[in-house]
C-alpha cells in the first residue's frame, strides 16, 4: 500500500476540525447532562415543585449557550495566536502497511502500533497517537476518491474501527 495525500493546514482546516471537535464535545457531554437534569426536572415536577423544575431547565439553558458561547471564543484566540492562518502550509501524508510518513518542513514516520484512535469527520480523517499528537488527513488531499475508501478500508481492518464514507 502506498496512498498519498496533501493537506492543506490552513485556516479552512483549523475551523473543520474546532466544528467537528465542539460537536463531539456536546454529544458526549450535553446529552448526559440534559437527560439527568430532565430526570430531575420530571421528579420536581410530580412532587409539584414547579419553580425547581423551571430552575433546574434554566440552569441547563444556561450551560448550554455558556458552553457553546466558550467554544466560540477559544476557536477565535485559537486563529489568532496560529501562525497556519497567515502562513498555510502543505502536509504531504504516505501511509504504508507498517507506518505513514508525514513531510512538511520535515519528515517523520509514524508507527501504526502508536496510533491510540482514528477518527472520520464529515471531510477528514483524525489520526492521534499515543504521545497526544493530532494528524488531520483532509479528503480533498487525496488524488484518487479510491485512495480514501481504500485508507478508510485499511483503518477499519488495522483499528478495527467503524469508518463508513
Amino acid at each position: 500500500m502506498n496512498i498519498v495525500n496533501n493537506t492543506m493546514y490552513d485556516k479552512d482546516l483549523i475551523l473543520r476540525y474546532n466544528k467537528f471537535y465542539a460537536r463531539s464535545y456536546m454529544i458526549k457531554n450535553f446529552i448526559v447532562i440534559t437527560v439527568i437534569s430532565l430526570g430531575f426536572a420530571t421528579y420536581m415536577a410530580i412532587e409539584e415543585q414547579w419553580s425547581y423544575a423551571a430552575l433546574l431547565l434554566g440552569i441547563l439553558l444556561v450551560y448550554y449557550v455558556l458552553t457553546l458561547g466558550m467554544q466560540k471564543l477559544t476557536t477565535a484566540k485559537m486563529l489568532k495566536r496560529s501562525p497556519l492562518v497567515d502562513n498555510p502550509m502543505l502536509q504531504t501524508y504516505v501511509f504504508k502497511e507498517e507506518e505513514f510518513i508525514v513531510t512538511n518542513v520535515k519528515s517523520s514516520s509514524v508507527l501504526y502500533t502508536t496510533v491510540q484512535s482514528v477518527k472520520k469527520a464529515p471531510d477528514f480523517f483524525m489520526i492521534q497517537t499515543n504521545d497526544r499528537k493530532t494528524y488531520i488527513v483532509d479528503f480533498k488531499g487525496f488524488d484518487n476518491p479510491e485512495d480514501k475508501v481504500e485508507l478508510a478500508n485499511f483503518f477499519n481492518t488495522k483499528f478495527r474501527a467503524n469508518i463508513k464514507l
